[in-house]
């Protein structure tokens, strides 16, 4: 479930119960309590959960599962399990990284995913190129294999859409992808033409088409979206402009009706679908084969919605109810994506909630279908967030790459109808997700894979968790502040060499909570004496110092030469 944090699940002790089937789950699960995602956004905790390895290991995060350790889904695979993937978002894909091992996967994003995930995998080279901090050369030798591999994606892409038309309108006739109407015939068209323009002329290319862009807040009004907006079936075109006339003239009756009329079709495949599809898929399924079925519910991201189709925003009365919210709460605000009055404030949370619920009721749905399907007793059922929430925690509201608690601690689980209930108390990490999914089938790990089996004893000796990221945006080592987190169970301490230009949420300087008399991370008591930072200065260190792309001399100049703790290269 996609930005689930801990701390707004039933399961995990919020009053209002959102997750009442996870709750049922947990009497025969495996529940780690104090579970943190070491990146708190998904490009990142996705390579964590999947790969088993750290988010700036292996030149960083900007390239998915690609040069990392062997994803759950190969190791599974070479065992003889069926892996599929109905993948929601563009960050677990086969373009991502993640093809080796899937024998099918479902692409069920939409086609501006393309250059929205380019625009994040270079979007800081190209404003350090603006700016001229690096040339072009070395601009280049970044981009361009980008841009190549982009074109060749978005070809794939568009060619899959072509194959699949019918079946996607029978099973996601409410989903954007299927809405969006794209003529994906021209769509290649207009993708063919670019990518020889670009061939022929790569710096000029990435000047006047991708860097306007990348650089600005507005991406979808530019470069191929802007293009390929008006590439769709007439018929569609018509429908649309139908609806929007009469939403205009519902507007000034029922304002917060029309509000939620204009996204009918949400963002993302909303978790009724997709879990229709998903129950679908096990009808169908090879009973003589073992399988590995991945997806990832995202209506608890941001903007928060609950219920099925595009009459959604019905149903949200009734889980808000369910939840002891109000029910007046208008369900398009959250399409401001902040709150832009005090009052909104309060809607923004509850409708989070109903997310949850009603994401949560999906996965009930699948329970029951396993059960009807008398496969049940033979599966493992696993469910995890991939990172928090701020819900105006920290002035902050979504999950921008900061590394309190709301961000990053997040509900794992491990269900099997024979297991005994039992509650991790132990820092556990995303991280040992992958190793405990194959250490409780019964399968080797992979060698390579940084994380523990949570059942793993020496869980009970970690000392600490230790986040690493960038402000997202892509991996510009050299150019980049690095921010870092070192979370105890009573401790959390957030240090940085620097603050990202876009970055308007985090302190100054360095940060120390004490987590039993300030939960909520809101008393900074850093003092460059107290009795615990230097050790957690020296973890940093360390860790630091097995990054490649991190120059020694940057270490020295953070914490003093020699760091304490930190060998010679």
């Amino acid at each position: 479930m996609d930005a689930l944090r801990a701390d707004r699940t039933s399961l995990l002790g919020y009053e209002r119960p959102t997750t009442p089937t996870l709750d049922r789950l947990a009497r025969n699960a495996i529940v780690c309590e104090r579970t943190f995602a070491l990146g708190t956004f998904t490009q990142s905790a996705c390579v964590q959960m999947l790969t088993s390895s750290r988010p700036l290991s292996h030149g960083g995060y900007d390239h998915g599962a690609r040069g990392r350790p062997t994803s759950l889904f190969k190791r599974l695979n070479d065992e003889g399990y069926r892996t599929i993937s109905l993948s929601t978002l563009h960050w677990v894909n086969k373009y991502f990284g993640y093809g080796p091992g899937l024998d099918e996967e479902m692409p069920l994003y939409i086609l501006n995913t393309f250059p929205g995930m380019m625009v994040a995998m270079v979007r800081n080279t190209l404003t350090a190129f603006d700016k001229g901090t690096i040339g072009e050369e070395p601009m280049l030798w970044e981009v361009e294999p980008m841009l190549t591999k982009f074109f060749a994606d978005v070809t794939d892409y568009c060619r899959w859409q072509i194959d699949n038309a019918s079946g996607m309108a029978a099973a996601f006739p409410d989903s954007p992808i299927v809405n969006s109407g794209y003529d994906y015939h021209r769509v290649l068209e207009l993708v063919v033409r670019h990518e020889k323009e670009f061939h022929d002329h790569p710096a000029e290319y990435v000047r006047e088409q991708v860097m306007p862009c990348a650089l600005s807040e507005r991406w979808m009004e530019k470069w191929l979206p802007a293009e390929w907006y008006y590439l769709r079936h007439p018929g569609r075109l018509v429908g649309e402009a139908f609806h929007r006339f009469g939403n205009r003239m519902l507007r000034p009756f029922a304002p917060r009706l029309a509000r939620a009329r204009d996204h009918r079709f949400k963002n993302y495949v909303d978790a009724a679908a997709l879990a229709d599809k998903i129950i679908k898929t096990l009808e169908t399924m090879n009973r003589t084969q073992p399988f590995c079925l991945w997806t990832h519910f995202m209506d608890t991201h941001v903007p928060y919605v609950s219920g099925r189709g595009r009459t959604w925003y019905r149903q949200t009365p009734g889980y808000l109810s369910e939840l002891g919210h109000r029910t007046d709460v208008g369900p398009g605000v959250v399409f401001d994506l902040k709150p832009r009055r005090p009052e909104d404030e309060e809607a923004f949370s509850a409708l989070y909630d109903a997310a949850v619920l009603s994401t949560d009721r999906e996965i009930g749905r699948l329970i029951h279908a396993l059960a009807r399907l008398e496969l049940r007793d033979d599966t493992l059922v696993v469910v995890s967030g991939d990172h928090g929430e701020e819900l105006g925690e920290h002035g902050n509201w979504g999950h921008y790459f900061l590394l309190y608690d709301h961000n990053s601690r997040v509900p794992m689980l491990f269900h099997h109808p024979s297991f005994a209930g039992r509650r991790i108390g132990d820092l556990t990490t995303i991280m040992d997700f992958a190793p405990t999914v194959t250490n409780l089938l019964g399968v080797a790990p992979v060698n390579e894979w940084e994380g523990l089996p949570v059942t793993a004893p020496e869980l009970a000796r970690r000392p600490h968790v230790l986040m690493e990221t960038f402000y997202g945006g892509n991996c510009l080592f050299e150019h980049r502040p690095l921010y870092f987190g070192v979370r105890t169970k009573d401790l959390l301490y957030l240090w940085k060499d620097g603050r990202d230009p876009k970055d308007r949420y985090s302190h100054d300087g360095p940060e120390l909570y004490d987590l039993g008399t300030d939960p909520g991370q809101e008393r900074n008591i850093y003092r460059d004496d107290h009795p615990r930072v230097n050790e957690m200065n020296a973890s940093i260190a360390a860790r630091m110092a097995e990054i490649p792309e991190i120059a020694r001399e940057r270490i020295d100049r953070a914490f003093g030469t020699p760091p304490v703790g930190v060998a010679a290269r």
